[in-house]
């Protein structure tokens, strides 16, 4: 996935999760509430299950906060076969490796894509 998409995800998802965790927070203290006031077991035992959401909920939370995105940036280099020159550029769409892109400085052969590689830019 792309950059801007994973930060998109997450920032629409953190919100929803939030939310999410706070209604479920409500229901569970709404049944231990009606535990208390009423003494029957089922609603322990619904306020537990709840908890226990609830915890899935806030672990879905701490994982979205830590998430680490990586952007990518795409280098090449290209290089003269005949004098060595080589230079490290932008890569651009639609470039290959063995691809000719201009001519050489020096000598004025074509320059060929020998490499392309990415760099990680962490965020």
């Amino acid at each position: 996935m792309s950059f801007e998409k994973l930060a998109e995800l997450k920032a629409r998802w953190l919100p929803v999760y939030v939310v999410l965790l706070i209604v479920v927070i409500v229901i569970a203290l709404h049944l231990a509430l009606m535990y208390f006031m009423t003494n029957e077991s089922s609603y322990a035992n619904l306020a537990l299950l709840t908890l226990f959401a609830a915890y899935f909920l806030l672990t879905g939370i701490d994982r979205l906060r830590k998430m680490k995105i990586t952007r990518m940036r795409f280098m090449e280099v290209v290089s003269c076969e005949n004098c060595g020159f080589s230079e490290e550029r932008n890569h651009e769409a639609g470039d290959y490796v063995l691809k000719t892109k201009g001519s050489c400085p020096k000598c004025g052969t074509p320059l060929i894509v020998s490499a392309i590689y990415s760099i990680k830019e962490q965020r």
